[in-house]
């Protein structure tokens, strides 16, 4: 869990560096290319299910991610942008109680207050003023990824995996056209990037989506969600150090705070639904009724 957290962690830091270099629509696309690429085998139709599957793999990866690495790139701090994306926990929430009827009960309603509220202290930061857009980005990519699992909620007999191929397979392909549409200097970039930056284009699709995802399904088919989903809420935590560490970022007093109310609102959403969870005897290998829900944590 250390490892899949660390990777997450970091990926925040190396995402700014790879967009620092590449457009970042560009760069998405150029991950999902990889992954979808490494992911042929378990490319297969699902009959039934596409309807679904389809859209879901648009949302949660090519709107996800072209948004939430604008945001990365128009943000001076990448560790409010690790605090910022983990409202998809919170907003998921709302969203299965909106459009799937589920309840939420007053320690998740709590929890989810102070996970707005700690975004609210941040927000108002003088220094995050100046980069407001990227905070909006990254809003709208986090409810790109919560309507995307929502719809994962609805898809029966699809594994992680499969799941995976296809949302590489669908995003790598339209973000790259997304990019040729909407950006330029592509080409030149890419002749130009060093093996630093070709190096965080592959520890995105290896380390971050082949290590990190299949590490948290693997602990996830063998261990109880309560132990596992919670120590996923480390991850943004490394995120901020990484950013500290590698980007010589400084965090005021105000940032701090909220930094540290969301994420505690988040682990309180992330412990309910988790025993909520084991009440209703639903199994990790369950993803039809339970998907990774913290899967937001640094993709």
């Amino acid at each position: 869990m250390l490892l899949i957290c660390a990777i997450w962690g970091y990926n925040f830091v190396a995402s700014k560096i790879a967009v620092s270099q590449f457009p970042p629509v560009f760069f998405t696309g150029l991950r999902f290319l990889g992954l979808a690429l490494l992911m042929i085998p378990w490319l297969k139709w699902q009959k039934g299910q596409m309807k679904l599957v389809l859209p879901s793999a648009l949302l949660m990866g090519t709107l996800h991610f072209a948004l939430m690495f604008n945001g990365i790139a128009l943000a001076d701090d990448v560790s409010v942008v690790a605090v910022v994306v983990q409202l998809g926990v919170p907003i998921s929430t709302l969203m299965a109680w909106a459009m799937l009827g589920e309840r939420v009960r007053w320690k998740r309603g709590l929890g989810i207050a102070l996970a707005f509220l700690g975004t609210m202290i941040i927000s108002f930061d003088p220094r995050v003023f100046s980069y407001k857009g990227a905070i909006l980005y990254c809003l709208g990519s986090v409810f790109a990824m919560s309507y995307g699992q929502i719809l994962v909620r609805r898809i029966q007999g699809v594994d992680t995996f499969t799941m995976q191929a296809w949302v590489g397979a669908i995003s790598g392909p339209s973000l790259l056209l997304i990019s040729f549409l909407v950006e330029d200097g592509q080409m030149q970039s890419a002749m130009d990037a060093s093996w630093v930056h070709w190096g965080m284009v592959a520890y995105a699709v290896l380390g971050v989506s082949l290590i990190g995802h299949g590490g948290a399904y693997f602990l996830l088919r063998r261990y109880p969600v309560s132990i596992v989903n919670p120590g996923f809420t480390l991850a943004p935590i490394l995120g901020i150090v990484s950013g500290i560490v590698f980007l010589g970022e400084r965090l005021s007093e105000r940032v701090l705070i909220g930094a540290a109310l969301t994420l505690v609102g988040v682990l309180i959403v992330t412990l309910r639904e988790a025993k909520v969870a084991e009440a209703r005897g639903a199994l990790p290998e369950e993803p039809a009724v339970k998907p990774e829900p913290n899967r937001i944590a640094g993709e």
